[in-house]
């Protein structure tokens, strides 16, 4: 048995030896009355051979019942034949010396401690009768419900019935604790399998994320440029050079930040930056690559976010401004960060062709309408305790809008 079954024992069976040693004692006591007893009414090996056989029907009995069943209304039938076989070999003792009596201390406790409540009733009110008959036998006096000797050993039974239930209940009380600690381990076992499969999955789920908003986004830049500088030849090499000069940075800039999704690193644009610093910085990379002019606007006071809000704020502006690159035809974009008491708000306006009209130039797979971008930016927001709201109207373009409560 290893330490952890060790301690899931109950109580009263770790002090099992202390009733098995308080029965053995009373048994040895006994039998050294018994040889001091110049009465006795039959000889000595007589009553040790019989003092033996006790001790191990006893012994192997309860052994045997102990290892097949743990608990106690499980085979009862077995343990009882076992007690009540206890209890004709102590009755035989007696009959050859009263110092047997003295055996009664260990006896009851092993009554109550190896027999369900129903039979230890039973066995008590047995070897209740048992004490009384030999009483009344050995004084020659008739059965009589004025004998006080009756009364006293009834009311000695009713005591040893009464401790029997207070016995039973803290052996029921045990059991029921031991199996509510089991089932909380039981639980708290399967609550931490829960959290590491969740842990899993949001670390899957936070990788594609992070892969979207960087490998993603940059492949689809270097193949517009790729493209652009493909039409550009063999005529317009200034222009071919441009956009191979701008692939090659997207495609170092990418690698860079695959590096960091590896190492689970914040963006490097929030390295020892702040969050507006790094928006401008991403909307200035941005006008630069696609030509579209873009302003950007901080309103309220800067404060130092949560990691975790800033790295969202910036993946949603790139997102953003990636759908108005690939969807929206748009021909002048706006961008504002606002601080505005406990939230941080990120608006991301463009003048192109609205939601409805994305999708019909065939952009039914577009982040605006439910792909894969937006919701991945709703995952982050979300996770943050924030939302992201589109607005959208015919003739006056899309707006993104970003709202994270502010915690540090």
């Amino acid at each position: 048995m290893n330490v952890n079954q060790e301690r899931q024992k109950d109580v009263w069976v770790k002090w099992d030896w202390l009733w098995q040693a308080l029965f053995y004692a009373a048994v040895i006591v006994s039998t050294w009355l018994m040889l001091l007893d110049d009465d006795r009414k039959a000889p000595v090996w007589v009553a040790l051979l019989l003092t033996a056989i006790l001790l191990l029907w006893q012994w192997g009995g309860l052994k045997l019942a102990d290892r097949k069943w743990d608990v106690l209304d499980n085979h009862a039938i077995f343990r009882f034949i076992v007690i009540i076989g206890v209890i004709v070999l102590w009755f035989a003792l007696l009959s050859i010396s009263p110092a047997y009596y003295f055996t009664l201390f260990g006896l009851f406790g092993q009554v109550f401690r190896h027999l369900s409540l129903g039979y230890a009733v039973i066995a008590v009110l047995i070897l209740t009768g048992s004490i009384i008959y030999e009483q009344l036998a050995g004084a020659g006096a008739a059965f009589s419900l004025t004998n006080p000797i009756i009364w006293l050993f009834l009311f000695t039974a009713l005591g040893a019935i009464i401790l029997g239930v207070w016995i039973t209940a803290i052996i029921g009380q045990s059991v029921r604790r031991r199996q509510l600690i089991e089932q909380l381990e039981a639980t708290r076992a399967e609550l931490a399998a829960v959290e590491r499969r969740a842990g899993v999955l949001e670390e899957r789920q936070r990788l594609a994320r992070d892969i979207h908003d960087t490998l993603a986004q940059g492949f689809t830049s270097i193949v517009m440029h790729l493209e652009a500088a493909d039409q550009a030849l063999p005529d317009d090499l200034t222009t071919l050079q441009k956009h191979l000069d701008q692939a090659r940075g997207t495609a170092r800039t990418s690698l860079e930040q695959a590096r960091r999704v590896v190492h689970a690193l914040r963006p490097q644009l929030l390295d020892q930056r702040s969050l507006p610093d790094a928006i401008e910085r991403t909307a200035v990379r941005w006008q630069e690559e696609t030509g579209i002019p873009l302003t950007t606007t901080t309103t309220g006071d800067p404060i130092p976010l949560h990691p975790d809000i800033e790295v969202t704020l910036l993946r949603a502006t790139q997102e953003a401004l990636a759908n108005i690159h690939k969807h929206a035809q748009a021909t002048a974009v706006q961008l504002t960060l606002s601080y505005i008491d406990d939230v941080v708000v990120l608006d991301v306006q463009d003048n192109g062709v609205a939601f409805a009209g994305a999708a019909t130039a065939g952009a039914a797979a577009s982040p605006l309408s439910g792909g894969y971008g937006l919701q991945v930016m709703r995952e982050r927001v979300e996770l943050c305790g924030g939302s992201v709201t589109l607005e959208s109207e015919p003739g006056e373009g899309t707006t993104v809008v970003v709202s994270i409560p502010i915690y540090r």
